[in-house]
């Protein structure tokens, strides 16, 4: 048996969400994974009294992708699919739309916390800031981070 922090694991799942998003396009498990790391750094963020990224997001993301929801709706939204891919809780839920906008979306949360919390990149992370500056408009991602 193998113990791992808390950090590790937001870590662990990070990366390998990075990499379900690069190499296999795979959004669903991408969004999962990035989810629970987005969700202990945010944690670790608070403990330590610090405010977590996800609302500073939502400008760049209707630059990125024009066609997501409305500003005001995405953080709810991205939120309702993450936790429809975790939970049954609409029993009349019977399909979910996944798209790369969304996995983009996660991926940011849980890397700009990761960050936050532990300014400490790793190869992944580097790749996947290269996307973010690379895919970045009018400096909007600069003022984020």
């Amino acid at each position: 048996m193998k113990t791992y922090s808390k950090s590790q694991l937001a870590l662990i799942q990070l990366e390998k969400a990075i990499a379900l998003f690069f190499e296999e396009q795979d959004y669903v498990c991408c969004i999962t994974l990035a989810g629970a790391s987005e969700e202990i750094t945010r944690k670790i963020l608070e403990r330590d009294s610090k405010k977590p990224v996800a609302e500073k997001l939502q400008g760049w993301f209707k630059d990125k992708y024009p066609d997501a929801p409305e500003n005001s709706n995405f953080y709810a939204h991205a939120n309702r699919t993450r936790n429809s891919l975790k939970h049954f809780d609409n029993l009349n839920e019977s399909e979910v739309e996944i798209n790369e906008a969304e996995a983009a979306y996660w991926l940011c949360r849980a890397f700009m916390n990761y960050e936050m919390s532990h300014a400490i990149l790793t190869e992944p992370l580097i790749r996947f800031m290269g996307w973010m500056v690379e895919n970045g408009k009018n400096g909007q991602l600069q003022a984020i981070t």
